[in-house]
């Protein structure tokens, strides 16, 4: 039978079901990110190859498999779909929030009012309804990095071995979700392991620290299962673009598409990973920066594991901002900890009206999504060609261009496209009549009887080009804008 406090605990997942239901319905799959995610995860599917992930038949080294072999195994139980794909990442996302709740009890675990405030205040959080129905990988390494800190307190206040053992199988699946930055991530839990501890009961810094160690180590020996023979099947190319280009590159910003910013953009990002909950008055009203400095009223351990969070996110925050390459969602895995710290700050906002207002959260971003596709989102939809390329897939294929895997889940192709250069589109066509070229053309082309198909994508036109047989494929006309694609 469920009772009012089940219904309670499931009632976010409930609504966050409910969100990935409109976002399935009204959003296309965006490229390049998701499309090309997609794309790794066909192709691995597709030749039952589940070591080495491939772009366009080749080997890609800019991300780890853990997220790809979910979404295979996904599709091998319930079809090749993007429903099964994205139930995945439903998935992925309902975990965070459960282990963000499971850490409130673990670090609060005589306060159930936090324990109630943190699932909606996550899931109410902006970056958190962003990123939730987004096929990426930050929620997974998020969801990692809460499993492996959940299994070192289990360690630190119990003392058995398993528990270390568990955080390493945990670090080591964060690693293969994302490579080595969930060592940045949980690097401050376990440097500042003195500040959370407990006195009486908690390990000692040393022993915690060696059982770290022991995990790192068991981590380490994961990845090695699967890196070890990628290596050997694919050679030192391989390990250069994983190990450097990937890692080292986008640390110093000479990565390709490392996304090097200045010092300063995560700060102008602060108060968007407070919102909504800033413009609460109770979290205000609380004067937090006063318990950090005096106590004012808080207990003594309740002081210690507030002073350890805040250290953790500040910490976090300054070595991210000292990294060349930044984006949005790299900070993810520390949003949990700052969702702590409000659901302590906030003890005077009743959970229902930080519940309501989750939801309305959910409902401005749904509603959002219903006005973009019908006013932006056809302009990120490659159905339209996807499906003429689908179409003429047993004919020989070639891409204008930089290919990032934009076409292949979509078409559901089983063969690579050919690459060429833009400057070369006419003298392939030539060579290859009976071909068709994919080329995204900032100008929708002068010789329309050479378009097998098109359509509006950004800010210019995705065509598919195809000599005179494209006369027989009724595209003589160029796409009117307004018919969404």
């Amino acid at each position: 039978m469920l009772t009012a406090s089940r219904a309670e605990r499931l009632l976010p997942y409930g609504l966050l079901a409910a969100f990935f239901c409109v976002s399935i319905l009204v959003r296309p799959l965006l490229p390049v990110d998701e499309t090309r995610y997609l794309s790794v995860a066909w192709e691995m599917y597709v030749r039952q190859d589940f070591l080495v992930p491939t772009m366009n038949f080749a080997p890609y080294f800019q991300k780890p498999p853990l997220l790809f072999w979910l979404i295979d195994l996904a599709w091998g139980v319930l079809g090749v779909s993007r429903f099964a794909a994205v139930l995945v990442i439903f998935a992925v996302s309902s975990l965070v929030i459960d282990l963000t709740r499971r850490l409130a009890v673990a670090l609060f675990p005589d306060a159930p009012d936090i324990q109630r405030r943190v699932p909606w205040l996550l899931l109410g959080s902006v970056p958190f309804v962003l990123y939730s129905s987004l096929i990426l990988f930050d929620l997974l390494l998020t969801a990692c990095v809460l499993g492996c800190l959940l299994a070192l307190l289990a360690y630190d206040r119990q003392g058995r071995l398993r528990f270390a053992l568990l955080a390493g199988l945990l670090l080591g699946l964060g690693v293969l979700a994302k490579g080595p930055v969930i060592l940045i991530h949980l690097a401050f839990p376990a440097l500042l392991h003195p500040l959370w501890r407990q006195p009486d009961t908690g390990l000692s810094t040393r022993r915690f620290l060696a059982g770290f160690g022991l995990a790192v180590l068991v981590s380490a020996a994961i990845v090695a299962a699967w890196l070890g023979p990628a290596l050997y099947s694919t050679g030192r190319d391989f390990a250069y673009g994983l190990v450097w280009e990937q890692s080292a590159g986008r640390v110093a910003g000479s990565a390709h598409g490392a996304h090097a910013r200045p010092f300063y953009f995560y700060v102008l990002l602060t108060p968007l990973m407070l919102m909504p909950w800033c413009f609460f008055r109770d979290l205000w009203a609380s004067r937090p920066w006063l318990r950090f400095r005096d106590g004012n009223g808080a207990r003594s351990q309740d002081l210690r594991i507030l002073r350890f969070l805040a250290v953790w996110l500040v910490g976090e925050l300054l070595v991210f901002s000292a990294i060349s390459g930044k984006q949005p969602h790299y900070l993810l895995p520390a949003l949990p900890v700052l969702v702590l710290l409000l659901a302590y700050f906030m003890a005077g906002a009743r959970v229902p009206t930080i519940a309501r207002t989750a939801a309305a959260m959910l409902g401005l971003f749904a509603v959002g999504q219903l006005a973009a596709s019908a006013t932006i989102f056809y302009r990120y939809d490659l159905s339209s060609v996807a499906a003429c390329v689908a179409a003429n897939s047993d004919a020989e294929l070639a891409f204008a261009g930089r290919y990032q895997g934009e076409l292949t889940f979509l078409s559901r192709l089983e063969k690579p496209l050919t690459i060429v250069e833009p400057s070369a589109k006419d003298e392939w066509l030539q060579t290859h009549p009976d071909g068709y070229l994919i080329a995204n053309m900032r100008h929708y082309p002068d010789a329309t009887r050479s378009v097998a198909c098109s359509q509006v994508f950004r800010s210019g036109h995705l065509v598919v080009l195809n000599g005179d047989r494209a006369t027989t494929l009724g595209a003589d006309t160029p796409p009117d804008p307004s018919a969404g694609g």
